[in-house]
């Protein structure tokens, strides 16, 4: 079976794997990404992480592909650095793809973690073979890759653009871009936290699950303004399907219910029977879409 390794990096935590042609990760680990403004701590944590799953492989006689590497951020025209993300400033100009390359001795492919989800859900998750997908990732930041009749949308850094910084609420809250009121401010992790009195997101999720009301209502307020992001995205891209992957997602239908509610009620009736789902991959879609630059990979 043919694989590719993986590298998903954003602005808090950072995952590596190792996929096969089928789409499942046949070996995974988490490293939180260093905040130095060095990027050299990262790229060393990454190389002790996957070092020994490539050496796993060659001790069963197989060989990766390459190596995919999402990153939250714009890209330079070769797809060899990010070049913009107030997240993750210390790799903002780095050469990545070729420091990985020489590292690992493999080919190495870069791609905007939004594009890398997006993907993901195109080959094989929830938006598998929808020729029009829009895919947002939620997490310490948001973002979002289209894919049009089999092929991403490039227009902007190397994918569609910003999306996550379409304002919402102008008399919002100060937003990483230097803005307000952006549906990333909105509807992160932070924003769930600010809503939830300082908790982590993963704690709020698990209370709202257990029914703590103040969890729950947190979790449908980010929902009802990711829904009326989407509905305000909707009319550039016309999708037939809408995903939402990263962290944040992990609340299911007690972010998506909203979402939806708040999405039919804001849409235009054009777009009023776009499917929004949940993504399948819990957080490791950009990890999956990496390895699609060598797997399966979308122009």
């Amino acid at each position: 079976m043919r694989v590719a390794a993986a590298v998903d990096i954003g602005g808090t935590r950072t995952k590596v794997g190792i996929v096969g042609e089928d789409g499942h990760i046949t070996e995974r680990a988490t490293i939180t990404t260093p905040r130095a403004g060095d990027p050299l701590p990262l790229v060393e944590a990454i190389t002790a992480t996957l070092r020994p799953m490539l050496d796993a492989l060659a001790a069963s006689g197989a060989e990766p592909l390459g190596i995919g590497i999402s990153v939250a951020g714009f890209l330079d025209r070769d797809r060899s650095a990010m070049i913009e993300n107030p997240n993750l400033q210390a790799l903002c100009g780095f050469a990545l793809r070729h420091v990985f390359e020489e590292r690992f001795a493999f080919d190495c492919r870069l791609e905007v973690d939004s594009n890398a989800a997006v993907v993901a859900e195109y080959r094989f998750g929830s938006g598998e073979g929808v020729p029009r997908l829009l895919g947002v990732t939620v997490g310490t930041g948001l973002g979002g890759g289209v894919i049009i009749e089999g092929a991403l949308v490039r227009h902007t850094g190397q994918c569609a653009g910003d999306l996550g910084h379409i304002i919402l609420d102008p008399k919002g809250p100060p937003c990483p871009c230097g803005a307000h009121g952006c549906m990333e401010a909105l509807v992160s992790s932070a924003a769930i936290s600010r809503r939830a009195g300082g908790r982590a997101v993963r704690d709020v999720i698990n209370s709202a699950r257990a029914g703590d009301p103040d969890a729950v209502t947190a979790l449908a307020e980010t929902g009802r303004w990711l829904g009326l992001g989407l509905a305000s995205l909707s009319p550039l891209f016309a999708p037939q399907a809408i995903t939402v992957g990263g962290g944040v997602a992990a609340a299911g239908e007690l972010l998506l219910t909203s979402a939806r509610e708040s999405y039919h009620q804001h849409a235009a009736p054009s777009q009023a029977s776009v499917r929004i789902t949940g993504s399948r991959f819990h957080g490791w879609e950009g990890v999956v879409g990496a390895a699609c630059l060598f797997l399966e990979p979308v122009p």
